[in-house]
């Protein structure tokens, strides 16, 4: 049976075509770090990716499901051993990286092996070192497209290198600059995300796990006690808390800010960090201060990039406050302020909100409700509607789920139903607005066949709004004003070269 799982693995090996060690790219020491082998029954799972299932290969071994434990733990033992000697098996140089985790569960049992080729090793700490010195340090040469995946794997690979968390995070600031230095916005972008991708993995597999026990409490969540009588490791809270902050910078998602304000708080409450403690009283610090504080005698402006959020305190009621706060924001979100993120309102107005059945009567509506109000702040309303809106982006200060809306969702709601002039800017809405994840623009929908009926101009919009998300409500306004023959025509010409699926939800929607 193990000759038939080695044939099975030397299958898998040889899937793809490899190169020789550095033949491709200098820091490029082989393919496989990571041998995963499974039974189930009388199938071989074999993970060469730790365990990925788009790297799962299955093979079928009938004898298998009849294996006594002693065959089983016969085979265990062989296969590491013939693992071994592929591993170090100068025929197999290119397959496999410096190091080796195997992984073998038959059964019940299971057999955990890490292997290490020293001469390997050091050989690849010689051309890292080389690498960093003349790429990221002294940049006597650039950054290469693709060179990022791998010097980011290194970098992190503590056992490479003997770095400490410090002179890691010394290093990538390093190669955030010879990154931006190849001034190819996709190639920074790349970086960062691969950079953030492996700061995430040393939080949950290093840092997390060393100070707490963890306990899974749903698929997507975790529970986190603190272990007692622990020593932290300065090195190790200071890195805990700089790849937060880097998470805050370089927010890609919604849920990035708040899930590094959990390790801020995680930082400041159970380790007494005190720059945790100084970043959530004050932000990040990333920010200058002319650009998170404004005051006069109409209004004051604060924002903090911590918690994300935006607080007005209006204290003259007129166009000028608004204007006022409407311009910090602009300037905060074109200045690399979180794209999720909330205001808080002070003001003593007489509360107010955009009518629209069904939104979030929230401090940010309400913000945007009141400024609405004056017509000379229309056309900067479109200006901070123009920047805020970014898919896969929405306001803070509504929990997840049905109503929460993507950033400038207000302003353009508001706008598109004062007048149709802001038709074009509804079209970008709709064509921009995430259309698996948000649901409330369909009261939106809603209102704008109450407020505008069916005409020549609203009904290319209200098509557009109905098929810019996966939701299906069928709409008893639209319905009945299509039993008009002169509106059923001009739906025919709206629905005229529209994909199937554009006229299947439009359909649906007037049954």
């Amino acid at each position: 049976m193990v000759d038939k799982i080695l044939e099975c693995l030397e299958s898998s090996l040889t899937k793809y075509s490899f190169s020789a060690p550095y033949e491709g790219f200098e820091l490029s020491d082989g393919r496989y770090n990571y041998i995963g082998i499974k039974q189930s029954e009388y199938r071989v799972h074999i993970y060469l990716y730790e365990e990925l299932d788009f790297s799962k290969d299955k093979y079928t071994i009938l004898e298998l499901k009849k294996a006594t434990e002693s065959e089983i733990a016969n085979i265990l033992t062989s296969l590491e051993q013939k693992i071994t000697e592929k591993f170090f098996a100068e025929s197999y140089t290119g397959k496999f990286k410096y190091k080796l985790h195997g992984v073998l569960e038959f059964n019940s049992e299971r057999k955990e092996f890490f292997l290490v080729n020293q001469e390997r090793k050091v050989e690849l700490k010689q051309h890292y070192d080389k690498y960093i010195t003349e790429v990221i340090s002294n940049r006597t040469r650039k950054m290469q497209e693709y060179d990022w995946a791998s010097v980011l794997e290194k970098a992190f690979d503590f056992e490479l290198t003997g770095y400490t968390e410090s002179q890691l995070t010394q290093i990538l600031l390093q190669g955030l600059e010879a990154a931006k230095a190849t001034r190819k916005k996709d190639f920074i972008q790349s970086f960062q995300d691969c950079m953030m991708s492996h700061c995430n993995t040393w939080k949950e597999k290093t840092f997390l796990p060393l100070y707490y026990n963890i306990e899974k409490v749903t698929f997507f969540s975790n529970s986190y006690t603190l272990k007692e009588n622990i020593k932290v490791d300065t090195e190790k809270l200071d890195f805990f808390v700089q790849q937060a902050l880097w998470a805050i910078q370089f927010q890609k998602y919604s849920w990035d800010v708040p899930y590094a304000k959990e390790d801020l708080d995680r930082a400041a409450k159970d380790f007494k960090s005190e720059k945790a403690k100084m970043y959530l009283k004050k932000g990040s610090g990333l920010l200058p201060e002319s650009l998170i504080h404004y005051k006069d005698e109409e209004v004051e402006c604060k924002a903090n990039d911590i918690f994300a959020t935006i607080s007005v305190t209006i204290k003259q009621e007129n166009a000028s406050a608004y204007r006022k706060a409407l311009d910090f924001s602009i300037n905060l979100l074109q200045n690399n302020f979180p794209r999720s993120y909330g205001f808080k309102l002070s003001s003593k107005a007489e509360k107010s909100f955009i009518k629209i059945k069904g939104i979030a009567q929230s401090s940010t509506n309400r913000f945007f409700a009141q400024a609405l109000q004056y017509q000379e702040l229309h056309p900067k309303l479109v200006e901070y509607a123009e920047v805020a809106m970014v898919e896969f982006q929405w306001y803070n200060d509504v929990a997840p789920g049905e109503k929460s809306c993507m950033l400038g969702s207000y302003a353009v709601f508001g706008l598109g139903l004062i007048s149709e002039a802001y038709f074009p800017l509804v079209l970008k809405y709709f064509n921009l607005v995430d259309d698996e994840h948000q649901m409330v623009h369909k009261y939106f929908v809603e209102a704008l066949i109450s407020r505008y009926g069916i005409t020549q101009e609203s009904l290319p919009v209200i098509c557009d709004g109905i098929d810019s998300a996966q939701f299906r409500m069928k709409y008893k306004e639209l319905k009945k004003a299509m039993q008009l023959p002169e509106n059923k025509a001009l739906l025919e010409e709206v629905l005229k070269g529209k994909s199937a699926n554009y006229k299947e939800e439009v359909y649906y929607a007037i049954k």
